[in-house]
């Protein structure tokens, strides 16, 4: 019998492009990998605030465009950017590599010749080393009221969402190195409805880019996807004011994204079926024509409603924000196979003393990671080549799928503290300067456990199921069932400059 040695596994692509899609976190933060202002201008020192009033023009063309009514009096360019410095840690029991490396023949089919493994250490240790990224903003607002037309236009560009992880100097992470970045173009309108009351529309254009990176499995490819945004917002008094926004879900598809099978259309025959997993046998290919099998992926960042609400006090001098997302993820397709909906609140607090603005901000987020999830549907198989080039393919059961969403890890921050100061008048009385530093606090999880239950569909034996397949993870304070434990934080520091004229 042939023993696969650590370099044998050139490519793991075992999970797949879900792996590649969901793995680490780019500019992953407190709205599973969407930004909605937490990185841009002034809204970024006040944990991204921004949906009842706005500080700088790119939160107005970003996020709520009927605070584009805030711009009224001219024209505003405003350009930055941030860095965002993520940690990502993953300690894993070597489950994972244990049911691709053990099992051919049983529920992995494997190209002719290949012989199950013996070889039972794929546990691994590893920091990401995706962990410094740019995120660009910029943005310009025009009052159009003195041409007669009683409007104020906003266009913007930055990167609207993003994830990355890099953990392939730990071969036994099956090779996960990933990113998918979306850098949106946005154009929105705003207008005073009545006295108290404006009103907006945008639209946003996004070049998401998607690399597989694992080698042999997929490579980069790229798609454009839309997505529409419409808001409002009320003055309820002088000193107090209501906002709320609704954006539409924004999907894209990634053609031949990645090899799932070498096997042709039908790459698990040799899989034992329980009732009603039959569907399994047959994968759905771009052609049938020979033995490589390629799949389009669909992906949908996910449908948000915005509420939110400001209040001055002191004279004006200190303002109160307050906003509350829905993140819809139950409807996004691919995400709802991991995610549920989630809900994330937002405080931010600014002290006004002359021409210096002083703020902070408090952010928690639900954690999105189902709790229990099945066979993979939108990625429905994982695939795996030796150093010889033998193809061996199964689909994506639950061990799988929780051990990606241990990949994902930077979804599950939950605390969020910002820091930042505004001038104005800053260097020349056109300029004004804003800036901000923010702390995403560690948190961990452990993933596995809560698969005990799982019945697969495909294959009734033990080895199948979702939880730890090799030892579990009880001596790293998780339970015995569980095969991975995953840590995450962040610190991301940035600053803009906005001319008035």
């Amino acid at each position: 019998m042939k023993t696969l040695k650590r370099n044998d596994w050139k490519l793991g692509a075992a999970v797949g492009t879900a792996l590649s899609l969901g793995s680490g976190a780019a500019v992953a933060g407190p709205h599973g990998f969407d930004l909605h202002n937490v990185l841009h201008g002034a809204s970024a020192a006040m944990a991204g605030t921004s949906i009842a009033h706005v500080e700088d023009p790119v939160s107005a063309v970003f996020g709520n465009p009927a605070t584009l009514t805030t711009y009224y009096g001219g024209t505003n360019f405003m350009f930055g950017a941030t860095f965002y410095m993520p940690r990502a840690t993953m300690k894993h029991d070597g489950s994972a590599g244990l049911a691709v490396g053990n099992y051919c023949g049983v529920f992995v089919k494997c190209s002719a010749g290949v012989a199950s493994a013996t070889r039972t250490t794929y546990s691994f240790t590893a920091t990401s080393k995706a962990d410094v990224y740019a995120v660009p903003t910029v943005a310009v607002t025009q009052d159009l009221s003195g041409l007669g037309v009683p409007v104020v236009l906003g266009v913007g560009v930055s990167a609207t969402s993003g994830i990355g992880v890099d953990y392939k100097h730990a071969s036994e992470s099956l090779g996960a190195a990933a990113e998918l970045i979306n850098l949106g173009v946005n154009a929105g309108i705003g207008m005073h409805l009545t006295p108290n009351i404006d009103v907006g529309v945008s639209a946003t254009i996004t070049y998401a880019m998607l690399e597989a990176g694992l080698t042999g499995s997929g490579g980069m490819t790229h798609d454009i996807g839309f997505r529409a945004t419409l808001g409002g917002r009320m003055k309820l008094s002088e000193n107090t004011t209501l906002g709320a926004y609704v954006q539409t879900e924004q999907p894209h598809e990634y053609d031949n994204l990645h090899v799932t099978s070498n096997h042709g259309t039908q790459p698990f025959n040799l899989l034992t079926y329980t009732t009603g997993a039959s569907k399994l046998a047959t994968v759905d290919c771009n052609s049938d024509s020979g033995t490589v099998c390629r799949q389009d992926v669909k992906v949908e960042q996910p449908m948000n409603i915005g509420l939110g609400f400001a209040h001055t006090m002191m004279g004006g001098n200190l303002m109160l924000a307050v906003d509350f997302t829905r993140k819809e993820w139950s409807e996004a397709k691919f995400f709802n196979e991991f995610y549920e909906d989630q809900e994330v609140y937002s405080v931010g607090l600014q002290l006004t003393q002359g021409n210096v603005k002083w703020r902070l901000g408090y952010g928690y987020a639900d954690d999105p990671l189902l709790d229990n999830v099945v066979e993979g549907k939108e990625i429905a198989t994982i695939g795996l080549v030796n150093s010889n080039g033998a193809s061996v393919t199964s689909p994506m059961y639950g061990l799988f799928m929780s051990y990606f969403q241990a990949m994902e890890t930077p979804v599950i921050y939950k605390h969020r503290v910002t820091a930042g100061v505004g001038i104005e008048g800053f260097l020349a009385p056109m300029l004004t300067l804003d800036a901000h530093v923010a702390l995403q606090l560690e948190e961990d999880k452990c993933f596995g456990a809560n698969q005990v239950n799982f019945t697969p569909t495909f294959d009734s034996s033990t080895t199948t199921r979702g939880h730890a397949l090799n030892g579990g993870l009880a001596t790293s304070g998780c339970a015995a069932n569980d095969h991975t434990k995953a840590t995450v934080s962040s610190f991301h520091l940035g600053g803009a400059l906005t001319w008035t004229f």
